[in-house]
């Protein structure tokens, strides 16, 4: 995905999960799903992380980022067990 000119990538996560998806934003033109848990930013694993700790981690990558989710149901059981 690219930023755009404000450094957007175009979704809101909270608990790690992704919420809301901004209309003609990078993300949802590349296929982000909301109900599903972010797991890497760039390769960097954010699982436990605190949302500020995974928003300065978006802040700090370049204008592409690459992100890995899951769905929250999987992700649920993965940490539970």
């Amino acid at each position: 995905m690219q930023k755009d000119s404000t450094g957007h990538i175009g979704f809101i996560f909270k608990d790690g999960k992704i919420t809301h998806l901004v209309k003609e934003s990078s993300a949802c033109r590349n296929g982000v799903l909301i109900e599903h848990n972010l797991i890497e930013v760039n390769g960097q694993n954010v699982v436990g992380l605190k949302d500020k700790e995974t928003a300065k981690i978006f802040e700090e990558v370049p204008s592409t980022v690459t992100i890995t989710i899951m769905p929250t149901i999987l992700y649920e059981h993965v940490v539970k067990w």
